[in-house]
């Protein structure tokens, strides 16, 4: 497939890459843990992947309000919460750089735009007055789940939420919806589907509840796009690279949360210094991969930090145990 030739790829896609197939291993071995479960513990893989948890974000916003609230780190889904202070970090760090560099659905996103590239012979753009309005939804819906989970939640509901059988088995709840998906789940993943082959990051862009997160935090960063007039041509390729449809070719820097740290702007740039990905104030590296790239071998740095520092503390793997699993899933259907 000429969309995914090696031109087309560069270190980004390959951590994109790594995360897809981290992400699918461990759902192979989350689907050995339900078979476990299904069968009393007579078949399939008693070892529940902590990774999991990473595909449950709203049981790790009400662990967070509980622990920000009480003090008590979540003991239920651990792991969930710990990958969500390492987005937030990351985030606040590098921009939006966990949405571009580590979240499967991003990757998948690109390689339908892609598709839909190769399918229509160019990248289709919502009218401003239609894009605009649009984007709008994934603050919304951010507003409804900070304002529902902070502000009307107190932290002792939100600790009993998180005790609760039902978020106990929330990821095991998450997994039948799949493996026994609706007719009206089918369709309403075909259209999100086809809209993000006709719109690129369709979406991401308009509809992710963590990607406006994601994008206020990195608004806040001090990492960004930089861009040296003097070395630009004003070719406007940056702007046609931009997934976020930003004006790159424009700004002196690139502030907007939108701006989600591809560095597909950078490596279209036929003029050499033109863009550059750094956080001002700091001088530019000699080396050309580090000048380009270093700060996002540090983000993945922090990431898998933040990882090890939660294992080594006990903050990565729950507190239930498998019989405790097993007696759960025998009465799921009552929760």
């Amino acid at each position: 497939m000429n969309f995914l030739s090696k031109r087309n790829i560069g270190l980004r896609n390959y951590v994109q890459g790594f995360f897809v197939l981290l992400s699918l291993y461990i759902g192979w071995q989350f689907i050995g843990f339900y078979r476990f479960l299904e069968s009393s513990g007579l078949s399939g893989n008693p070892v529940r992947p902590p990774g999991v948890e990473a595909f449950i974000p709203l049981s790790a916003l009400v662990g967070l309000r509980s622990w920000l609230g009480t003090g008590v780190y979540d003991y239920v889904h651990p792991a969930g919460v710990t990958l969500l202070i390492a987005a937030i970090l990351i985030s606040f760090l590098f921009r939006k750089s966990f949405c571009s560099w580590i979240c499967p659905f991003g990757f998948l996103e690109e390689i339908l735009g892609r598709i839909g590239v190769k399918l229509f012979g160019k990248k289709i753009r919502m009218p401003r007055w239609v894009d605009i309005p649009l984007r709008s939804l994934k603050y919304i819906l951010l507003a409804f789940f900070v304002g529902s989970l902070f502000l009307m939640m107190s932290p002792e509901a939100a600790t009993s939420f998180m005790e609760s059988p039902y978020n106990k088995v929330s990821d095991l709840k998450m997994l039948e919806f799949f493996l026994n998906i609706s007719m009206t789940g089918v369709l309403v993943f075909a259209f999100l589907i086809v809209m993000s082959v006709i719109i690129e990051n369709f979406w991401c862009r308009y509809l992710c509840p963590y990607g406006a997160l994601m994008g206020i935090l990195g608004w806040l960063s001090p990492s960004r796009i930089s861009r040296n007039e003097n070395l630009c041509t004003g070719c406007g390729a940056c702007d046609r690279a931009c997934p976020g449809k930003l004006a790159v070719s424009r700004a002196k820097s690139v502030i907007s949360p939108e701006c989600n740290s591809c560095l597909s702007c950078v490596e279209k740039c036929p003029s050499e210094g033109a863009l550059g990905y750094r956080i001002p104030g700091i001088p530019r590296s000699h080396k050309p991969f580090w000048n380009k790239y270093g700060l996002h071998v540090a983000m993945l740095g922090v990431y898998f930090l933040i990882i090890a520092a939660a294992r080594v503390t006990g903050n990565w793997v729950t507190t239930v145990t498998n019989e405790e699993f097993q007696m759960l899933y025998s009465m799921m259907d009552m929760f």
